[in-house]
């Protein structure tokens, strides 16, 4: 049960059906890493709790819809906006699927993948443009999750951090 499914990544996050059954780990192992990083491990056990029993997994209660779901909010003068939860979770998954299958273990060591009819593509500048729009989407929430302090008591968020890809 997860709140990614396969299905998910589509259009500008689009993952070939045929690597479908390696997306599987991605989504395992990174859906809960950024999710105890964006709510704290107490906050994200509350989620998970309330998550519906059937895939694609979403929240029951408002307080856990009001930062899945994608929002703007104007404060201050600046506009918060967040793609919501699963888009952000998208992105992040996208980011270490496409960064971590450009290379292959082989027998002689690390080593670019390649391809027959082709030269692969240099994905950094993209990958990296998508791993910063899920840092934006994440920083939002967490904001949200710090305007509304006495609905969130429990959490334990960690900052996130945009990367230059060097």
């Amino acid at each position: 049960m997860s709140i990614v499914v396969k299905t998910d990544f589509k259009g500008e996050y689009n993952i070939s059906k045929t690597c479908y059954d390696q997306l599987d780990f991605y989504i395992e192992k990174y859906e809960h890493y950024y999710l105890v990083r964006l709510l704290g491990a107490e906050l994200y056990t509350l989620l998970i709790s309330d998550l519906t029993a059937t895939d694609p997994q979403v929240p029951q209660t408002t307080k856990f819809l009001n930062v899945f779901n994608p929002f703007s909010i104007d404060e201050h003068s600046y506009l918060y906006y967040s793609e919501g939860i699963r888009e952000m979770l998208v992105q992040f998954i996208y980011f270490h699927y496409v960064r971590e299958n450009q290379v292959i273990n082989s027998a002689s060591g690390t080593v670019t993948n390649s391809v027959e009819l082709g030269v692969n593509a240099k994905f950094m500048g993209n990958i990296v443009q998508v791993y910063n729009q899920g840092v934006k989407n994440a920083c939002a929430i967490q904001w949200y999750i710090n305007e509304n302090e006495l609905e969130y008591p429990e959490e334990n968020m960690q900052p996130f951090e945009y990367t230059s890809g060097i």
